[in-house]
């Protein structure tokens, strides 16, 4: 039987094969210079150029990236879209249906595997080259399958898991990563495929097949942290993720339910679900970052936002919050942040002496009550 990929790409494992996509996606984050690189767009329709990383622009180069794809969108006649959020909970949501096939600049596309789609994650000089020549080689990669079972405890979420399962299986890269969960949720999908490439896998996606090379057993996860802040953005697959206990005690200053991976609704309403009868620490700054307009709407519509407000937290436009090096949210020399976001390297969440860690929402939660880990 053939696997998921193999399906998608129309060939076996080992193989060269020729993708048409779908949809093509460019934003403002690490492969925005691929407009600066594409000498035409061969079907502008497909296209979606999205602003939606730097989001109010907190730096004069990331007002200059954000003139430029806007320009090349324009000029190409393709469609436009901010102020909507994060673009892979926006597609995912609104665009990305099963089958499909979607080639981005980026790290997270896998998150579209969730709802059978194909989501390929491409450099910024491979995404010039499609966006030229509407197709994308590649070789189809193995496939690692992956049954999912048992129930999570309390306390602990899918990002707790997907943290777990990459710290057990670091040797994922250039693999295809198949799930097999049918007693999950849309949103714990959606985190588990985003989360399943952290360490260069080439996609992920929840299947019917039933998982054989690894178990994941929700039963025993932990609550887990990222503990190693990485030196710079090209090692942050190498990060180190492990159980929480590991910084018990360890003084935050600064935390955040948002970036890629957190401020989506399900994300807010546990949150504000942990906040009940407690007061913020004093000193302790927490943002939330609502993953898409969508959710923040939905936010406002049920009360959150005022609870967060009262509690003492500070409310960040939609967007991907996970790099803010200048601007609202950020920390300085010698601080701290535990953030939902994924990125951990010098500098990311502000100036290069400070130090960020990823921890699901319970764990952001408890911290901004105590103060620390």
């Amino acid at each position: 039987m053939s696997t998921f990929v193999e399906t998608m790409l129309g060939a076996p494992a080992g193989q060269p094969a020729r993708i048409t996509p779908d949809l093509v996606v460019v934003n403002d984050g690490i492969c925005h210079t691929a407009v600066e690189m594409a000498g035409m767009v061969r079907s502008p329709a497909k296209v979606r150029v999205i602003f939606d990383h730097d989001v109010p622009t907190g730096q004069p180069e990331a007002a200059r990236a954000f003139g430029e794809i806007r320009r090349f969108a324009k000029s190409n006649g393709m469609r436009f879209i901010q102020a909507q959020g994060v673009g892979y909970q926006y597609l995912l949501e609104q665009e990305v249906r099963p089958g499909m096939i979607v080639v981005q600049g980026g790290s997270h596309a896998s998150i579209y595997g969730s709802v059978g789609a194909l989501g390929i994650n491409v450099s910024a000089t491979e995404l010039a080259r499609v966006l030229e020549h509407d197709y994308y080689n590649a070789i189809v990669p193995e496939t690692v399958t992956v049954r999912v079972e048992g129930t999570l405890p309390a306390g602990t979420t899918m990002m707790d898991a997907a943290m777990v399962f990459l710290s057990d299986n670091p040797c994922l890269a250039g693999k295809s990563v198949e799930f097999s969960a049918p007693t999950l949720d849309a949103h714990q999908k959606a985190v588990l495929c985003s989360m399943a490439c952290e360490t260069g896998a080439f996609c992920a996606a929840v299947t019917d097949t039933e998982g054989r090379d690894v178990t994941l057993d929700l039963s025993q996860v932990v609550p887990m942290v990222t503990t190693m802040p990485c030196p710079s953005r090209d090692v942050q697959k190498d990060a180190v993720r492990q159980p929480k206990e590991v910084l018990q005690g360890m003084k935050l200053q600064a935390g955040q339910i948002g970036g890629y991976t957190g401020g989506t609704i399900e994300d807010l309403r546990l949150a504000a679900s942990l906040i009940e009868g407690k007061t913020l620490a004093r000193g302790f700054r927490l943002t939330i970052a609502p993953a898409t307009s969508a959710d923040y709407l939905k936010a406002l519509d049920e009360g959150l936002i005022e609870r967060f407000i009262d509690f003492g937290a500070q409310i960040s436009a939609v967007g991907d919050h996970s790099v803010v090096t200048q601007g609202a949210g950020v920390i300085g020399k010698g601080e701290k942040l535990l953030t939902t976001g994924l990125y951990t390297y010098a500098g990311c969440m502000g100036v290069e002496d400070s130090e960020v860690y990823t921890g699901s929402v319970p764990s952001v939660m408890a911290a901004a009550v105590t103060g620390q880990v």
